[in-house]
């Protein structure tokens, strides 16, 4: 009987997932104003994360450096029950950084950011406490590339390497008593980029942007606070795990006349990569614990503009990003919503060679019923609000 409830309890254990509600745009304050559609756009350090190809213009130096601060707001309600329950925890800070060199028909250089992240917390008593209480990840890129030119086309290739940091609590409910468990698992991964950029005519420009899949093997320890009537089975202990992060296709378009400039991005995130998702323990009288995912590729639009006057600019966007979980895999553990956001930004021009750009970004996330058979009855929604503030040099 004691075996049977370990075994229980420890296959309703969050797997590492990811969802697509951790994936972040915003990789520059100046993209940030456009919802993050940039794929076209050739005036901006930020370029080194979004399309790398644009740069090969022999502008000499852009350096880039920023920061976003992330702050969710999620909600969990049960009509049955009759309870709600809020997530805790204040802003996420998200660094930035981008540095290129351009001559002649050469350039290089590198982008780091966070694509994936998100800090999810949710009281310790609440209902759910036995599916999850707190989510904690952090990816962090670094992006190398080198590009040329071509005639018209400007061609960039490189790499990226992740580096992931994830944190997972959860109460454990062993009938009479309660526990609990808290992995913290890290593992690093590399990937392959790919980018192109054309001046069609003074006003059309278009780009497209590929970043491919990592898959990272993840290892850490997982801590067990049990009764002891079941501690030797759930001791102290490794444990490993993997996840792949998606590719990422994106295409894009900039129009401009006189001040203004519109541009509009299609994104395509191949989160079908996360099927399934498994932990291994590292002594075999603790069961390893298998997730069943069943994401989808999703298409995201994103779109923006910006009136150029003098030595201010005033920037806005829209993007619609849907969520790759169906209502039979939706849990607390990634409560994914699908995504409507709208933003807006600006830049100062303070010198000939520096800049400073902000953007502010409100993201809903739609209300969504959970129909997961292994879940809790529930419906998960919420909002999250983004700050972001960098600075651009250039030489």
């Amino acid at each position: 009987m004691r075996a049977a409830a370990i075994a229980f309890v420890l296959l309703l254990l969050p797997a590492p997932a990811l969802a697509g509600g951790y994936g972040i745009a915003e990789q520059s304050a100046t993209a940030g104003g456009t919802a993050g559609a940039a794929t076209a756009r050739a005036d901006d350090a930020g370029a080194a994360w979004y399309n790398p190809a644009a740069l090969v213009d022999g502008g000499g130096w852009r350096v880039g450096a920023g920061v976003v601060l992330a702050l969710a707001q999620l909600h969990a309600t049960s009509d049955a029950d009759g309870w709600r329950a809020d997530t805790e925890g204040g802003a996420t800070p998200l660094p930035q950084l981008h540095a290129a060199y351009a001559t002649g028909d050469l350039a290089a250089g590198v982008a780091v950011g966070v694509p994936f992240g998100g800090d999810v917390r949710w009281p310790a008593m609440w209902p759910g406490r036995h599916e999850i209480i707190a989510t904690r990840l952090a990816v962090v890129r670094i992006a190398p590339f080198a590009g040329w030119r071509l005639g018209r086309w400007r061609l960039a290739g490189g790499l990226h390497v992740d580096a992931a940091d994830l944190r997972i609590q959860r109460s454990l409910d062993f009938v009479d008593a309660e526990g609990d468990v808290q992995l913290a698992l890290r593992g690093v991964g590399v990937g392959v980029d790919a980018s192109a950029f054309v001046r069609i005519s003074d006003r059309w420009d278009a780009g497209v942007s590929y970043r491919s899949r990592t898959t990272i093997g993840l290892t850490g320890e997982a801590d067990f606070t049990a009764p002891d009537a079941f501690s030797m089975k759930v001791a102290d202990q490794e444990a490993r795990s993997e996840v792949a992060l998606p590719d990422r296709l994106a295409a894009g378009a900039a129009w401009r006349r006189g001040a203004l400039a519109v541009l509009g991005d299609l994104e395509v995130v191949t989160w079908s990569v996360n099927r399934r998702q498994v932990i291994d323990f590292a002594q075999s009288q603790t069961p390893d614990v298998t997730l069943v995912n069943e994401w989808h590729t999703t298409v995201a639009l994103r779109a923006g503009a910006e009136w150029r006057a003098t030595a201010w600019t005033a920037r806005a966007g829209l993007a619609y990003d849907p969520s790759p979980a169906g209502d039979d895999h939706l849990s607390p553990t990634s409560p994914d919503s699908d995504r409507t956001e709208a933003t807006l930004g600006g830049s100062w021009q303070v010198s000939p060679t520096v800049a400073v750009d902000g953007f502010y970004a409100l993201m809903l996330l739609a209300e969504r019923t959970s129909a997961n058979p292994e879940s809790m009855a529930a419906s998960y929604g919420g909002t999250a609000h983004l700050f972001g503030l960098g600075v651009r040099w250039t030489r």
